[in-house]
C-alpha cells in the first residue's frame, strides 16, 4: 500500500499548487519530485541517483521536426499521445423496436470501424523503487462505425432509426458512417518501467460533444445528420501492454452507446496501438 499512498500524495500536491513541502520535496518546471534519503543533493535522474517518487505534466505540440512547444517534462506514462484502435460492437439488441421489421440495421464493418484518440495533457506520478506508477490524461477521442454503403442512420421523433440509402450505384455513394466525438479522460496504473517494458489497468471517461452521420458521395459531396442520440457520457476498462515508446491496447465500454429506448443497445470493444 505504501507505493499508492506515496503516488496519491503527489497527485494532490499537482492539483492543489503546494510550493513546498518539507527538504526531501523539489517543485520546479519539471513537475515535483520526492527525494529519497540519499538523494537530496542531487539533481540529476541517472541510473545511480534516481528519484524515489516523480510527478509531472506534460502538454506539446510538434509542427516540425525539432520545434515543438512544450510545459514540463514528459513523464512516466504508458498513455499514448497518438491511438489508434477497431471498434466491435457486441449484446446488439433492438428492444424498442419490438414489433416493426427493421432487421439487424447496427451490422458495422468492423475492420473500417475505427476509434481515434489524442492525448493532449497528463498529469503522472511514478515510484522508480517500487515501478508504479499512476496517470491521469486528458484528450480529444473520436469512434467511427462503418455501415455498408446503403445503410445510414436517422432520427425520427427522437429514435435512432434506420435509412435504406436508394440507388447506390446511380448516386455515386462512397462510404457511409456513424460518428461520435469526445473528451476523452483516461487513467491508468502502471506496472513496471515504461521505457522498457510495462503493464497498465484503468479505465476512461468520454463526455460526447458531437454525433452525427456522414453519406460521402464520389466528386466530395457529403450528406450528415447531427445529435443523434447517444448517451453523453461513455465510460470503460482499459488494458496495456506498453514497449517503450509502442503500446498494444484492449478496452470494453460497458455503457450503452444510445440513451434507453431510443435506439439499438449496443456496448463496444476495441482493440488498438498507441504511439
Amino acid at each position: 500500500m505504501k507505493p499508492f499512498l506515496r503516488i496519491f500524495l503527489v497527485a494532490v500536491f499537482v492539483f492543489v499548487g503546494i510550493n513546498s513541502v518539507e527538504a526531501q520535496i523539489r517543485i520546479g518546471v519539471d513537475g515535483i519530485e520526492f527525494l529519497g534519503v540519499n538523494d537530496a543533493d542531487s539533481l540529476s535522474v541517472d541510473n545511480s541517483q534516481k528519484k524515489s517518487l516523480q510527478a509531472s505534466s506534460i502538454m506539446w505540440i510538434q509542427t516540425k521536426p525539432r520545434r515543438q512547444f512544450s510545459i514540463g517534462r514528459r513523464a512516466l506514462s504508458t498513455i499514448p499521445m497518438v491511438e489508434l484502435g477497431w471498434n466491435v460492437l457486441s449484446n446488439v439488441g433492438y428492444a424498442p423496436y419490438e414489433g416493426m421489421d427493421v432487421g439487424n440495421f447496427l451490422d458495422i464493418r468492423n475492420w473500417k470501424s475505427t476509434q481515434f484518440t489524442v492525448n493532449l495533457l497528463q498529469v503522472a506520478a511514478y515510484d522508480y523503487r517500487s515501478k508504479v506508477g499512476f496517470t491521469l490524461g486528458l484528450g480529444l477521442r473520436a469512434n467511427n462505425y462503418r455501415f455498408s454503403k446503403d445503410m445510414s442512420l436517422r432520427r425520427d421523433g427522437g429514435i435512432v432509426m434506420p435509412y435504406k440509402i436508394a440507388d447506390v450505384m446511380n448516386r455515386g455513394v462512397k462510404k457511409s458512417k456513424f460518428n461520435i466525438a469526445s473528451v476523452h479522460i483516461p487513467a491508468e496504473v502502471m506496472f513496471g518501467n515504461p521505457g522498457r517494458f510495462a503493464f497498465s489497468v484503468g479505465g476512461y471517461v468520454d463526455m460526447v460533444m458531437n454525433s452525427h452521420t456522414k453519406i460521402k458521395y464520389h466528386g466530395g459531396k457529403k450528406d450528415k445528420e447531427h445529435n443523434l442520440p447517444v448517451n453523453f457520457i461513455q465510460a470503460g476498462a482499459t488494458v496495456r501492454a506498453t514497449f517503450r515508446w509502442f503500446s498494444v491496447y484492449a478496452t470494453y465500454q460497458p455503457t450503452q452507446i444510445f440513451k434507453s429506448g431510443r435506439g439499438p443497445e449496443a456496448q463496444q470493444w476495441t482493440i488498438g496501438i498507441g504511439f
